[in-house]
């Protein structure tokens, strides 16, 4: 039984840590002005919690807002 429940615990902490690390690692969205060849990085990179308690949606939202503020710079997206 013990050897069944420290399995488990391994299991379980091996799915911890994946899904922690998923949430720290958004792609980082890139972006070129047209016109100047200038480029630009919206981080995807945020930590769910570490910069001032950023939940993972707000760190979504960050990353949104830097894309939108480009975009309506003339910015466009960079296919990967």
């Amino acid at each position: 039984m013990a050897q069944r429940t420290r399995g488990a615990l391994t299991v379980l902490g091996l799915v911890l840590a994946a899904g922690a690390l998923a949430a720290c690692t958004a792609a980082d969205v890139k972006l070129r002005h047209p016109s100047t060849g200038r480029n630009a990085v919206c981080p995807g990179g945020y930590p769910t919690r570490g910069i001032a308690g950023l939940t993972n949606q707000t760190a979504k939202e960050i990353q949104f807002r830097c894309v939108d503020d480009y975009v309506r710079q003339g910015y466009e997206r960079v296919p990967e």
